[in-house]
């Protein structure tokens, strides 16, 4: 069974993805800023995009501290996943309903119920590996890839939105 250490290489791409994609959405949104600061909507978005970006990003962070028990490392994890969780929950408060996306990836992704289940798999694996079983840390992959394919939708929203959204 691999351990905290088996998993840096992940750590470090995942991080570094994380960070780059995190640098794309500023630019995404830069690009857009008039149409989506008037927009309560992609604003919401945009939110909910950057925190599917850096919650990746926090997670590989953790997992490359030096020398932390697997205890404290899957404490950290329900930690960031809790927080990524509530931040959701108040972005989505915040947002309107959203008019029904084109394409049925884009919809199934955009959605901040998929964010929740991100950082639900964050928080699952952290409990897992808390209580002394490494295999907690499999739950990183679908969470991380979850949030780079949600992210990187939504991203692509702000560059070439639907006509409803203009």
């Amino acid at each position: 069974m691999a351990g905290v250490v088996d998993w840096e290489s992940f750590g470090v791409m995942t991080g570094g993805a994380s960070g780059a994609l995190t640098g794309l959405l500023f630019v995404a949104v830069s690009l857009n800023a008039q149409r989506i600061a008037g927009h309560p909507v992609l604003r919401a978005i945009a939110a909910q995009t950057l925190v599917l970006f850096i919650a990746p990003l926090v997670m590989a962070t953790v997992l490359l501290v030096p020398r932390q028990p697997d205890w404290a490392v899957g404490t950290e994890f329900i930690a960031a996943g809790l927080s990524g969780g509530l931040s959701l929950l108040a972005i989505g408060r915040r947002k309107r309903a959203l008019a029904t996306a084109p394409g049925r990836l884009v919809s199934l992704f955009d959605r901040r119920d998929t964010g929740i289940v991100v950082m639900l798999l964050f928080v699952a694996g952290g409990a897992v590996l808390a209580s002394g079983r490494p295999a907690g840390l499999y739950l990183l992959l679908p969470a991380s890839l979850v949030a780079f394919v949600s992210g990187v939708l939504s991203a692509w929203n702000f560059l070439l939105p639907p006509p409803d959204m203009l």
